[in-house]
């Protein structure tokens, strides 16, 4: 069963602006264990379907790969992540004057089974801080 996380934000954006900020793949860059996106994909009506991402730790780079699982415009955007260690979910839950982010993560990987608590911790406090920024920019 994954860790789950959340945080909700006030924010001046509307939830059309929230939603287009959602299928640009960059802005998902450092949330969660997110921290550069590439390849992103995009359906016929320029919806955002997935993109791949890394992210460092214990010295090393690991990539994944985000899919979108869940689309309500301007009310839910839904991304599962996958990588060799860790495998995910990411959510935006978006409301007049304010969005929730939340996020589960399990280990997968023996390195991140072992070392899951730190992980889990690294994750669970980053998580406000990255939710308070990314409102930011909307």
């Amino acid at each position: 069963m994954p860790d789950t996380f959340s945080h909700t934000v006030a924010i001046a954006a509307s939830p059309s602006d929230v939603w287009t900020a959602l299928q640009r793949a960059e802005t998902w860059k450092n949330i969660g264990p997110i921290e550069e996106v590439w390849d992103a994909a995009h359906d016929d009506a320029g919806l955002l379907t997935g993109y791949r991402w890394s992210a460092h730790a214990a010295g090393r780079t690991w990539n994944g790969r985000a899919r979108t699982t869940e689309s309500e415009p301007e009310e839910r955007f839904r991304l599962t992540l996958d990588s060799s260690e860790i495998h995910g979910a990411i959510s935006v839950d978006i409301e007049v004057g304010e969005i929730t982010v939340s996020m589960e993560a399990a280990p997968k990987g023996l390195l991140a089974t072992m070392f899951w608590g730190t992980i889990r911790g690294a994750l669970e406090r980053g998580l406000p801080a990255q939710v308070e920024a990314f409102a930011a920019a909307l």
